[in-house]
């Protein structure tokens, strides 16, 4: 559930089909009535009754004329406080970005840091609102600000506290909890390894209980994103949508992502061959239709070979050579001699 859905089922209550909006922010969302939501449990719009600028029905399709309009009136028919009160009933996380270890990044860290913070809010806007977006230890105008992690959890006294973590000791498998958190690290100069792992520690000694959760990918956390929105829309996506991790990574993995897994994974696959002294690796081209789990298009698949010095073959010309290849036991390879 979204918060458009709470937002839908209130109008329905109240015996609305239609709504508009001429405030352009919300007609250039990919999701009006999500973004509509937003700006009403931002304090920034009410439901009001009217026609201004462009309508939808309740679905989000584009209509002729509505009953009603999000924008600013005198007597409204819902507001935000309506809104947030209905959202009380319903299952709606914290997303909680640590920014503990701001000062140890170099200048170029910084900004990609505060680029993906922004990045994140969006991505939050998609499934909730901002005021479900905590940034601590460091003011950066984006989300509700706070100290420190320990304080927040504290002063809303959440019991069910998760932080994301690589070396986390359980796997992330959609559970649902009052918050999820984020370390706020860019790694450029590689060194920061761990480094979530010391906010885990830091919330201990300040007395915050929490589950220590990894997210993985066929068992292995090469292939999962990570940067600080993607990781946070697999975990929405999941606990709000009710996607599994593995299709929830897959639709938020880039390419480039994608491509680090298959580094991996191909090596598994390939033969390796002595062609007249020469040795090769190569692969059967069907082999990429295994990699329907990774966001990758054939294209990445042949550029990954051609990096790692493998030759792609139809299976035909494959089974053929190894057919006619004689195995060498001691050196653990087929060997042709042509």
């Amino acid at each position: 559930m979204r918060l458009r859905d709470v937002l839908v089922r209130m109008l329905r209550s109240r015996g609305v089909d239609s709504i508009s909006t001429n405030i352009e922010r919300i007609l250039e969302s990919e999701d009006v009535l999500q973004m509509m939501a937003v700006w009403i449990a931002n304090g920034k719009a009410s439901v009001c009754e009217g026609h201004r600028g462009v309508a939808f029905d309740l679905s989000g399709r584009r209509i002729e004329r509505a009953k009603t309009f999000v924008g600013k009136c005198e007597n409204p028919i819902l507001n935000r406080d309506d809104l947030l009160k209905e959202v009380e009933k319903e299952f709606f996380p914290y997303i909680v970005i640590d920014c503990s270890f701001y000062d140890k990044l170099i200048e170029k860290e910084k900004r990609k840091l505060r680029f993906q913070i922004f990045q994140t809010l969006g991505l939050v806007r998609k499934f909730m609102w901002d005021e479900r977006l905590i940034v601590t230890a460091l003011d950066c105008g984006v989300g509700v600000y706070y100290p420190s992690t320990a304080q927040f959890v504290k002063e809303k006294g959440l019991s069910n506290v998760v932080l994301l973590d690589p070396f986390g000791e359980e796997v992330f498998n959609g559970q649902k909890a009052d918050c999820y958190i984020i370390g706020g690290i860019v790694d450029k100069v590689g060194n920061k390894r761990g480094w979530t792992s010391k906010i885990g520690e830091m919330l201990r000694r300040e007395g915050v209980e929490f589950k220590s959760v990894r997210i993985l990918l066929r068992g292995d956390i090469i292939g999962v994103p990570d940067r600080l929105n993607t990781i946070a829309e697999i975990v929405l996506r999941v606990v709000l949508d009710g996607e599994d991790v593995e299709s929830a990574i897959r639709n938020v993995q880039s390419r480039l992502v994608a491509r680090w897994r298959l580094r991996k994974e191909l090596p598994k696959l390939t033969v390796r061959v002595d062609v007249n002294g020469r040795p090769f690796r190569i692969v059967r081209k069907s082999e990429f239709d295994k990699f329907d789990w990774l966001n990758l298009e054939r294209s990445d698949f042949y550029e990954v070979c051609s990096e790692l010095g493998y030759i792609v073959l139809d299976d035909s010309t494959f089974e053929e050579i190894v057919k006619n290849a004689e195995w060498d036991e001691k050196k653990r390879r087929f060997v042709l001699n042509v």
